[in-house]
């Protein structure tokens, strides 16, 4: 366990939370390259976050009022030493790692890299579970990509359908938010043949985020706050940043047309946050991102949000 800290606690930790940066885009074939800076790019800005705003363990949230942070701890677990050369020992260590994290008790705080990274962490939260598992992705892609010569089986696009694999995991426990565009006709087929739910991006600007919440929930039958209900026992949360406009966050591999706005990914992760066990963010290049740093800001925000949505 890491001697280093994003936040330490003032008193004895309730909530304990797990940093961990996969610094890994060594699959990236199609979208813009980069990623692998994220971990430290978006570490800095969240250590930014505490420093500036926290007083005594607290800060105030404009919405929700005065929130007690000072039973919190996110511990800095660093970036994890990869094997570049070779994707499936990387997944092996990404896949160790986090199950390390689950198993000392802390949730973790994934940071990509590109969207490859979800498979080992949710394969962790499989093998840490008993029981049968969820997944809610929030990304204008399917990820449902088998295997390309270009690609292999383990990359960005092959993120869910190699999760789909796992002994635990079914179609109709995965949901998908933000899909939009178009996709291959094996990826669209695929997730129509597993029961995969899909609330697309132009469905969730008609319906709003709260209900798009509600509804991905619903399907995977969690019943009330803080507990993983009647139907899974955990459930992981994956952001990808190409969830999102990309006129309002630049800075990712995949920049698809359209999309969520920030303040609906906000108020999805917020009433999400509760409910998961485990969360990543994918693809936040800081690369391509603006002079001012926005994506890396809304990434930190999110992350923050996830940790005081779960208090």
């Amino acid at each position: 366990m890491p001697g280093n800290y994003l936040l330490r606690p003032k008193r004895s930790p309730q909530h304990r939370y797990a940093y961990i940066g996969v610094p890994h885009d060594a699959a990236t074939s199609l979208g813009n390259p980069g990623a692998r800076f994220a971990p430290q790019a978006l570490r800095e800005a969240l250590r930014g976050v505490f420093d500036w705003r926290l007083q005594d363990g607290q800060l105030a949230d404009i919405d929700r009022g005065v929130i007690d942070l000072s039973g919190v701890e996110v511990a800095d677990w660093g970036d994890i030493a990869l094997s570049y050369h070779d994707t499936e020992q990387c997944v092996a260590e990404t896949y160790q790692t986090v199950r390390d994290a689950l198993k000392a008790g802390h949730f973790p705080l994934v940071v990509g890299g590109d969207h490859g990274i979800t498979f080992p962490c949710v394969k962790a939260l499989h093998d840490t579970c008993q029981g049968p598992i969820g997944l809610i992705q929030l990304d204008a892609h399917c990820d449902l990509l088998d295997y390309s010569d270009r690609q292999g089986r383990y990359s960005g696009s092959s993120g869910v359908r190699r999760s789909l694999e796992l002994e635990r995991l079914t179609g109709s426990n995965v949901v998908q938010i933000g899909l939009r565009g178009y996709a291959t006709v094996e990826q669209y087929q695929m997730g129509q043949h597993l029961g995969v739910h899909r609330i697309s991006a132009a469905r969730l600007a008609d319906m709003g985020a709260q209900a798009a919440a509600e509804q991905a929930l619903s399907c995977l039958q969690v019943g009330h706050k803080h507990a993983s209900g009647n139907g899974v026992q955990a459930i992981y949360l994956t952001i990808d940043l190409d969830a999102l406009n990309p006129g309002e966050a630049p800075g990712t591999g995949w920049p698809e047309p359209g999309g969520l706005t920030s303040q609906q990914l906000l108020e999805l992760v917020r009433l999400l946050a509760p409910h998961v066990a485990a969360v990543d963010i994918a693809e936040l290049n800081p690369v391509y991102d603006s002079r001012a740093r926005t994506t890396t800001i809304l990434a930190a925000r999110l992350l923050l949000d996830c940790i005081t949505a779960r208090l």
